[in-house]
């Protein structure tokens, strides 16, 4: 472990870490819950998204308002995301806000009133949140590549639910999902900054020591991938093309190979795509690969938006991209470009406090024990020609891959 990091637990269950660095004048905060949509039964498809808006609408002591000012007045940022395996409520502020925020964060897990109206008003919120999602194909063509992958899967189902489920919730299905999955035994709280553990640790025993553990397991199945070719017709000014072909586990030492396999494709505007598509033939402004990778599966996208007319030409440049790699593999010197890549992001991202509090939380969350950044690096130092060649043979071939088109007139040819 980390020199600066420290773990403890609290006797009910609740994982209490942090990273001391003291050198910088801010802090963040974050209370994780070791649950998402893929714990979700289908009825209720999109309760953890809307328990996480729910938890913003005033607690026992505190309004809305009284949540959204508590930090605003002391410069602090107050947010929270759900994603497919955990939730997590965080907030950014100088070092002497860190009780605040905490006392704060710990309110709203605790004291929530989840009511009624409160959650009919926020409800329409997410309803305009998913036309919102919608309106953007960019990221609507990913959300249907999942779905199509990963058909009747949890971890196809999009995050935030779907009109029918949402309009369907109520209070009391609320209520019980959260004294269901908002035990002891799935929380984490991370703190990275100028933070003091014993501090931290004291606050968070006394706020949140008498949280009950479940005990429930919250195993999910293995998705199975499936392969197929999709179009949807959508009056855009582009062709929006989202390729998809099977990735691996973050419990999978072969994500790492992966993750440079993704930087050599799409990864950067040095990319092999992106010099190809947009710099070469000025196919499209947008283009690059990404990485989707959870505890039960991953999928490795390529998404580009293109002139309708410019689709199929397209499709075929990405698909000689990778039987290009395929037939002959990646060279010494894009690897040794792709290894220093990878190894100066994750090093980059350590100067935020962010990305430092949830590097910790989900190194928790997946391992079980926070993993040294220089055991990361030491596995992106240790990635082969071969390795990397090898995971290009297993996922590229074009009986794995999947094509989603949304866009006028959509077409496409495998």
């Amino acid at each position: 472990m980390e020199e600066r990091v420290r773990c403890a637990v609290l006797p009910n269950g609740i994982r209490v870490l942090t990273e001391e660095i003291p050198h910088v004048l801010s802090a963040t905060v974050g209370i994780w819950v070791g649950v998402g949509s893929v714990h979700e039964p289908p009825a209720l498809a999109g309760i953890c998204h809307a328990l996480e808006h729910m938890l913003f609408k005033g607690t026992a002591t505190r309004s809305a308002r009284d949540i959204a000012e508590t930090l605003d007045t002391v410069g602090g940022q107050l947010n929270a995301f759900t994603d497919k395996e955990a939730t997590c409520y965080h907030a950014r502020v100088l070092a002497e806000h860190v009780p605040l925020a905490i006392d704060l964060l710990c309110d709203m897990l605790l004291n929530s009133r989840l009511h009624p109206a409160d959650l009919r008003c926020e409800k329409r919120v997410i309803l305009e949140e998913i036309r919102q999602i919608e309106d953007e194909p960019d990221e609507l063509v990913h959300d249907l590549l999942l779905r199509r992958m990963w058909h009747g899967h949890p971890l196809g189902r999009p995050v935030i639910g779907t009109r029918t489920s949402v309009r369907a919730l109520n209070r009391d299905a609320l209520l019980e999902f959260m004294a269901r999955h908002y035990t002891a035994d799935r929380l984490i709280v991370a703190a990275a900054g100028n933070v003091h553990h014993q501090e931290i640790l004291d606050q968070v025993a006394s706020l949140l020591g008498e949280v009950k553990p479940s005990g429930e397991p919250g195993a999910v199945t293995q998705p199975t991938v499936r392969t197929s070719t999709h179009t949807v017709a959508r009056e855009t000014e582009q062709a929006h093309l989202c390729l998809g072909v099977p990735g691996y586990s973050q419990l999978d030492d072969d994500k790492y190979p992966l993750a440079a396999l993704d930087a050599l494709l799409g990864g950067s505007t040095s990319s092999r795509l992106f010099q190809e598509v947009r710099e070469k033939r000025g196919l499209a402004y947008t283009i690059g690969s990404s990485v989707f990778s959870y505890r039960d599966g991953g999928i490795l996208a390529v998404y580009a938006g293109t002139n309708p007319e410019s689709a199929d030409q397209v499709l075929r440049l990405i698909r000689e991209e990778f039987d290009r790699l395929l037939n002959e593999g990646i060279q010494e010197r894009e690897m040794e470009q792709v290894r220093s890549q990878l190894k100066g992001s994750l090093l980059l991202a350590l100067e935020s406090t962010s990305s430092r509090m949830a590097r910790l939380a989900k190194s928790l969350l997946y391992f079980g024990r926070v993993i040294p950044i220089d055991e990361v690096v030491e596995h992106v130092e240790r990635i082969t020609i071969e390795d990397v060649n090898r995971v290009a043979r297993a996922i590229l071939p074009k009986e794995t891959t999947s094509v989603v088109i949304l866009g006028p007139k959509a077409r496409s040819r495998r």
